[in-house]
């Protein structure tokens, strides 16, 4: 896994915050998809998509179609973390994430997985391609 770390160029810091626990006093487990969605959008801003106004005008948006997750090591309150972001597979109107959660000096992975999303266009409500304007954006960033 180690190895893999070091194909992320994004990396997003978080707190962990009292809410995001449960009575055992560790991040419940849905919380890490929380983590993982901020993270996304994040990455997103920095290579020049601005999802807030790409939502609004139409021109790019998302569903989630595949989640999984496994989980090596709990996280608790105030914990610092970050959250590792990559796209390595762009399809016709979907891409994968790939994404780790580790502590701060990135030495120990909590939890890591992938996400399938969908280019979804909310007036029709289906599929459509991924936009060349994102595909050029986060190839450029990944390296192709």
């Amino acid at each position: 896994m180690q190895a893999e770390l070091e194909s992320f160029r994004f990396w997003y810091p978080w707190r962990v915050r009292y809410r995001d626990c449960d009575m055992q006093g560790i991040v419940y487990f849905s919380v890490y998809f929380e983590y993982v969605e901020q993270a996304i959008m994040e990455y997103f801003r920095q290579i020049g998509v601005p999802i807030g106004k790409t939502i609004h005008e139409g021109s790019f948006d998302w569903a989630f179609a595949h989640a999984e997750i496994d989980y090596r090591a709990p996280v608790a309150f105030d914990d610092l973390v970050s959250i590792g972001i990559r796209i390595p597979k762009r399809g016709r109107s979907s891409f994968e994430v790939h994404f780790a959660v580790v502590d701060a000096a990135r030495e120990r992975v909590h939890a890591h997985g992938r996400l399938v999303l969908v280019c979804y266009d909310s007036r029709s409500r289906r599929s459509c391609p991924l936009p060349d304007f994102v595909r050029e954006k986060i190839e450029a960033f990944e390296g192709a």
